[in-house]
């Protein structure tokens, strides 16, 4: 059974992801809230695995 955390982190990692790669090509901005949101799926995904419904 899927849960919702692990859809919620997977996007926000995912996201993340994308805007790290897009900060070390260009604005500063972008790499600070990749990192941020980066750190947020993930402790998300920790989350869902530590603590299964």
């Amino acid at each position: 059974m899927s849960d919702i955390r692990m859809v919620i982190g997977g996007l926000f990692l995912l996201y993340g992801v994308i805007l790290i790669v897009a900060g070390l090509v260009g604005d500063v901005i972008n790499l600070w809230t990749g990192l941020a949101m980066a750190v947020f799926g993930g402790a998300f995904v920790v989350w869902a695995r530590i603590k299964r419904v």
